[in-house]
């Protein structure tokens, strides 16, 4: 695994910050700004792989029962040309649609656009498995308040990977999900990309995940462009741990199917392999191998 990367964490300072024994990192992360509800993110730093971790929101949560209002707007640059998704932008916001403290905190770090975008850790198919068993072995929760101990392992890193699409759709299209606002249709939801690591293996139980954010996604990035592409992809975008999902075991094939809960989430950049040779792309040092899918 790559060093962890030393950063400082900025705090308003109304906010109470727990000590911590690790380095820590500043930077600014997405936040939507509520009619009502004013909301500040930063990120932290710390991990298994070179963490830079979104903190709990700053706001008190609404009362229960009460979706958060309010529209979705990026305090940073983002990392793609994206454009204003109005079926999303101008309805959620970075928090998505639950009262539930623990779902917040999972829409907060799944909206995050503004993980540091130099130097990506390289990830391999091995990795995300071993920190699906580091996470199991931890007896990681499915609902978390405080997302320190996934950031420990990693949450937050902007990562690249290289694998092959099986499959891309829009996922939830029917009552949708929490992070986003529990609206239908595709506009305002993810697409979810089922990645393989082989040519020849065909089983979703040994896929990994990656998912595009409805937020200021492009125009271009949609299910048939992806499934179209039909060579090797190199995936950049936050690490994140999908704790509301469960892995394949050797008795069990949830849906959707996966080998590990660690995925790129939300993804950031995509391009495409000149070569249809997976390996070739996985070991290219050339930049002319690639084309971004803009």
């Amino acid at each position: 695994m790559p060093p962890r990367k030393t950063t400082k964490t900025t705090v308003p300072p109304t906010t109470t910050v727990a000590p911590r024994t690790k380095s820590k990192t500043a930077a600014s992360v997405v936040r939507t700004v509520g009619p009502m509800i004013p909301l500040a993110v930063a990120l932290v730093g710390g991990g298994a792989l070179s963490s830079l971790k979104p903190t709990a929101p700053v706001a008190p949560p609404p009362p229960p029962g009460i979706q958060q209002p309010g529209t979705f707007t990026p305090v940073c640059t983002l990392p793609f040309n994206g454009v204003r998704n109005p079926a999303s932008d101008d309805h959620c916001g970075i928090r998505g649609g639950s009262s539930d403290p623990a779902a917040q905190a999972e829409s907060t770090a799944k909206n995050n656009f503004c993980a540091p975008t130099h130097d990506p850790d390289v990830l391999t198919y091995q990795q995300l498995l071993d920190l699906q068993t580091q996470s199991a072995s931890a007896n990681v929760p499915k609902k978390l308040e405080d997302r320190k101990d996934v950031e420990n392992l990693g949450e937050g890193n902007y990562v690249s990977y290289v694998a092959l699409i099986k499959n891309a759709h829009y996922s939830d299209t029917t009552g949708g999900e929490a992070v986003n606002c529990n609206m239908s249709g595709n506009p305002p939801n993810d697409i979810h990309i089922v990645l393989m690591s082989s040519a020849t293996d065909t089983d979703e139980c040994h896929s990994t995940t990656a998912e595009m954010s409805p937020h200021y996604r492009p125009t271009n990035w949609t299910p048939d462009k992806l499934n179209a592409l039909g060579k090797p992809v190199r995936l950049k975008g936050q690490l994140f741990y999908d704790n509301s999902h469960t892995p394949c075991t050797a008795n069990s094939r949830p849906n959707p199917k996966r080998a590990s809960l660690w995925e790129i989430h939300p993804v950031y950049s995509i391009e495409v392999c000149k070569s249809a040779d997976l390996d070739v792309c996985r070991n290219s040092t050339d930049p002319g191998e690639w084309t971004a899918l803009e």
